[in-house]
């Protein structure tokens, strides 16, 4: 998703994905022992069918693009493999990711979302943990961590504590590498909620005008603010989710219009402003109305028309959809660091960027996204992707 969003074309290649394909889904821990001589033969099959269809991948075109293999290389051997086969593949860089953990608590969160996959969907959930363990059991009894003196101390490789705790890279060099690093000391597992909703109506919204400054609500949104405010305040009541993600934190931007949005939600939250939330800016159109703007500047209405993903506004300090995407990367940074559930309130295009990354939607379909008005967009993310509910105005109105 990250890597995505800064420009590289992602694909994951997941060999547990493969094996299910194959009819071999469900399948209990002897599968993973070191004794299954026909397991041991299928798993490494099914290695190099799904390394042909990532190469393939990766080589048709020229585009800088990032696979992601995901398997259990945790032996010598096994990495020996494919670092034999990444040299025999052009312009190639291969960098190992370790993931280690011996955070009780962490290791029992992460085997209760292992139990989400599709081997265990269907078995009863005691059942279901009992058999990972074992197989967790089989993978240690070959388990050989990732050491310097691996592909004669060329080896390439982040080392993962506890799910950001402590990250250590060797040899990870270049631009790429070290956003992974980045990204990979950001994030964590612990459930949360994120709560996105665009500032409630401003007089001059209703007007027309193009990212006015000084927005005043309307009467129908200063009761919005309110609105959310009490929602908020009773999804935090009834969350089924303890720790961190039960605390919650206001985020907004810096324009009277949010100020006046989060009047209610700061006198119950913790809320932290940046202009980094504020509106696409309008160069020298900003304040002037959309119908104005249409009738009196066809030519570059025309333009913005066309190419709203790149036209940028003529003008000191105008923008375009690009421009916001870029300047969200700190936010999206901090969405994704954060441990508490988080209320976003923010402006259309900044919305769109933000929806866009966590539901995987490519940057140039973020201008023709449609987000309804005076609607809370509730992002609950997980490992196989990002749930998503609204709740409009009188649906909010309804909880009370």
């Amino acid at each position: 998703r990250y890597l995505s969003w800064i420009g590289f074309p992602t694909k994951v290649f997941n060999i547990g994905d493969y094996r299910r394909k194959l009819g071999y889904a469900g399948v209990d821990k002897s599968f993973f022992e070191i004794g299954n001589e026909v397991g041991m033969e299928i798993r490494a099959k099914m290695v190099e069918v799904v390394q042909d269809e990532m190469y393939t991948w990766l080589q048709s075109d020229d585009e800088a693009k990032v696979a992601l293999f995901d398997a259990t290389n945790t032996t010598k051997e096994r990495r020996r493999h494919l670092i034999q086969r990444s040299t025999e593949e052009k312009n190639t860089m291969l960098v190992f990711i370790e993931s280690i953990c011996d955070d009780p608590d962490i290791l029992a969160q992460n085997y209760r979302l292992k139990l989400e996959n599709d081997d265990y969907k269907s078995m009863p959930q005691e059942q279901a943990l009992e058999d990972f363990k074992k197989r967790v059991f089989a993978y240690e009894q070959v388990y050989e961590t990732i050491e310097d003196s691996e592909d004669r101390s060329h080896i390439q490789y982040i080392k993962l504590y506890n799910v950001g705790q402590k990250v250590v890279t060797r040899n990870c060099k270049g631009y790429l590498p070290s956003q992974v690093a980045f990204y990979l000391q950001n994030i964590h597992i612990s459930p949360r909620k994120i709560w996105l909703t665009r500032h409630a109506q401003s007089i001059r919204q209703v007007i027309g005008e193009i990212r006015a400054e000084n927005e005043e609500l309307t009467e129908e949104g200063r009761q919005y603010s309110m609105t959310i405010a009490k929602f908020i305040r009773m999804e935090q009541e009834n969350i089924h989710i303890s720790g961190p993600g039960k605390e919650i934190l206001v985020l907004a931007g810096t324009q009277r219009v949010d100020s006046e949005t989060i009047a209610h939600l700061q006198m119950l939250y913790p809320v932290a402003t940046t202009p980094l939330l504020n509106e696409l800016r309008g160069g020298s159109f900003t304040g002037m109305t959309k119908s104005k703007f249409q009738q009196e500047f066809p030519e570059i209405h025309a333009k913005r028309e066309a190419d709203k993903l790149d036209f940028r506004f003529p003008g000191e300090g105008g923008e375009s959809y690009m421009d916001v995407i870029q300047r969200v990367a700190p936010i999206i940074v901090e969405l994704e660091r954060q441990q508490r559930s988080l209320v976003v309130v923010c402006h259309l295009a900044v919305q769109k960027c933000l929806y866009a990354y966590f539901m995987g939607i490519p940057n140039k379909d973020v201008p023709s996204i449609k987000l309804p008005f005076h609607t809370l967009i509730e992002l609950v993310p997980t490992p196989f992707g990002t749930n998503v509910r609204e709740f409009s105005e009188t649906d909010m109105s309804d909880y009370f």
